[in-house]
């Protein structure tokens, strides 16, 4: 699972016949993109620096960060970070 914190605009994009909503920011790929990752680093969930950023303190000593990583379709870094929990 990969989990990104951003914005997004949502509008309907269409003719008259047929209307779809769509999001539109270089945002909405991030989280597909960090999924595909975790195979790579061989973690089940990886987060994003933003995400990170806005968790409590308390939630934050449970994470890792894993890697500083330019993203495809980004110029930015982005820090990942997974969160160290026993799930049994």
């Amino acid at each position: 699972m990969g989990l990104h914190l951003g914005y997004a605009i949502e509008g309907a994009i269409g003719s008259y016949y047929k209307i779809d909503a769509s999001y539109l920011s270089p945002h909405v790929k991030m989280p597909e993109r960090l999924e595909s990752s975790t195979k790579a680093f061989g973690v089940p969930l990886l987060i994003s620096g933003s995400l990170y950023k806005a968790l409590t303190r308390a939630t934050r000593k449970y994470c890792r960060q894993v890697d500083y990583v330019t993203m495809v379709g980004s110029n930015e870094p982005v820090r990942l970070f997974t969160v160290d929990i026993d799930t049994s």
